[in-house]
């Protein structure tokens, strides 16, 4: 009687083990929808009316040409969401700010400030995601672009704050009304009587 216990037990366990090897599939780090959208945490992303792409081949994380960014799917699933993120909003920029990469990154941390992506904590991710790359005819050094995001994360950061503030004020005071008209003390007083001759 015993034995038979524990065989029914290994069963069971067996059989659980079992139903635990299919791995539970998990929704893609990045994924284009139908509409042309970009689904990235949660997020659906678009930038204006240029085209997302995804091109496995890509020898990056990103780029942006006329009408498109182009994505690496492949690399992307490697980074933290806030990375992803950072990277779309980067590409974005540049069809915002043009060519300049700190322009760009600038860009993107104030978007993801705005809305609420981005904090000091995924920053230090953006930073770690350059690694130590150097200066390239193309992109400034690693730590360059971090001490900038920096600077553009306080004052993001900064930004926020003050319009959370204003925010908070309206709130607690209730909506901004117009001065009322002045109220009439006292009515008009006649001056003369007669009648105002028109000029002819």
């Amino acid at each position: 009687m015993r034995w038979h216990g524990v065989l029914g037990r290994i069963g069971a366990l067996a059989l659980m083990a079992s139903l635990d090897s299919h791995p539970v599939r998990s929704a893609p780090a990045l994924d284009l929808q139908r509409d042309g959208a970009l689904a990235i945490a949660g997020r659906s992303l678009r930038c204006g009316s240029v085209r997302n792409v995804l091109d496995p081949r890509l020898p990056n994380l990103g780029l942006a040409a006329p009408g498109v960014v182009v994505f690496n799917p492949r690399l992307l699933s490697r980074q933290s969401d806030t990375v992803r993120l950072f990277v779309f909003h980067h590409e974005c920029g540049h069809h915002h700010v043009g060519g300049s990469e700190i322009g760009a990154d600038c860009w993107a941390v104030k978007q993801g400030v705005q809305g609420g992506w981005l904090d000091s904590r995924g920053l230090g991710e953006v930073c770690r995601s350059f690694g130590n790359a150097p200066p390239t005819p193309t992109h400034p050094s690693a730590a360059s672009r971090c001490a900038s995001l920096r600077v553009c994360f306080a004052n993001a950061a900064a930004a926020q704050a003050g319009r959370t503030k204003v925010l908070a004020a309206r709130a607690t005071t209730g909506p901004r009304r117009e001065s009322a008209a002045p109220r009439l003390i006292s009515g008009p007083t006649l001056l003369r009587d007669g009648l105002r001759r028109s000029l002819q």
